[in-house]
């Protein structure tokens, strides 16, 4: 219920400021997301702070999700801002078992998780080579992905933007989920990241800009 009302809040100010001309949002694919109740995790390109806004603020209420954060966002003062989004902190730059291992529980409880696979922000919207945890935990939860791409916050507040939420399928790993091949997991990576990639703009492709290879249904 306390992540419900944050979702809450954030939708009905979001609503207010759209309609007051400061956010300039479109929204497509949402009616494609697995029904309610079904776990999954959301795969999202990663450009400026304000796009976990724009997904917090877009995703139905009837889908509210946990999320991947770096543990530095557990301060003092927004701790509880974060707990209450359920953010699972996780420590870049290392190999955190633990935070994988929670979400892995989170999805198998049957919840949502989102991922920002690129593990930063670009600031210019080219996407930057992907991170395998996502797909880790989505093989070892056994639960679908839907790739979500944002583009426009760039450009700033008032700037139009656009979030498009992406069919979901669902990855399989042929060496097996626990002791996964290391170019398997490189290649299903990269085909993660070409599902987000094939929702943007050629100019957003970034590093998989020359990346034809066909994607995994």
């Amino acid at each position: 219920m306390f992540a419900y009302r944050h979702f809450a809040v954030i939708h009905w100010l979001s609503a207010h400021l759209r309609r007051w001309g400061i956010f300039n949002w479109t929204v497509r694919g949402v009616e494609s997301l697995p029904a309610a109740g079904t776990p999954f995790v959301l795969v999202v390109n990663h450009i400026k702070w304000s796009d976990i806004w724009l997904v917090a603020a877009t995703i139905p209420l009837t889908h509210i999700p946990h999320w991947l954060a770096k543990a530095e966002l557990f301060g003092p003062l927004t701790r509880w801002w974060f707990e209450g989004m359920q953010a699972i902190p996780v420590r870049r730059g290392q190999n955190d078992v633990s935070a994988i291992d929670m979400a892995v529980d989170t999805l198998k409880a049957g919840n949502i998780m989102i991922v920002f696979p690129e593990g930063t922000r670009s600031g210019t919207g080219k996407l930057k080579k992907g991170r395998g945890g996502a797909m880790r935990m989505a093989l070892r939860a056994g639960v679908a992905m839907v790739p979500v791409a944002i583009t426009g916050v760039e450009g700033g507040l008032r700037a139009p933007a656009s979030i498009t939420y992406g069919p979901a399928w669902t990855p399989h790993a042929v060496s097996g989920v626990d002791t996964i091949d290391p170019d398997e997991m490189t290649a299903l990576t990269d085909d993660m990241m070409r599902h987000i990639a094939a929702l943007l703009p050629p100019e957003y492709h970034g590093y998989y800009a020359e990346d034809s290879t066909p994607l995994d249904p």
